[in-house]
């Protein structure tokens, strides 16, 4: 469990969301971390909901969807994958280690 403070978006806020935890001055933290949150915590069954860690502030940025993803590699792959639609049409700056990962 990460110790962390929670932030929750809706999934139409994720640029947003990215621009606002893990960029500062248009660049992407390279340490921000991708990854899954059970969306019932201690309930694995209920799914997971796509998120991200931003180690060097202690933000975790959680993306509520209507339905969770029944895996925690189907949220972080689907994140990664709109990360990169996003970073397509110009709405954020990423990495090439996101962009690597939703190849």
């Amino acid at each position: 469990m990460i110790d962390a403070t929670v932030f929750t978006y809706q999934v139409r806020e994720i640029a947003a969301a990215w621009r606002e935890h893990a960029q500062r001055s248009g660049i992407t933290d390279p340490e921000t971390e991708l990854l899954a949150r059970q969306a019932v915590e201690g309930s694995p069954r209920a799914g997971y909901r796509p998120a991200f860690y931003v180690p060097s502030t202690g933000h975790l940025v959680v993306i509520v969807a209507c339905e969770p993803h029944r895996t925690q590699a189907e949220a972080i792959n689907w994140l990664s994958w709109m990360l990169e639609q996003l970073h397509n049409n110009g709405s954020v700056t990423l990495f090439n280690k996101y962009r690597e990962a939703s190849a």
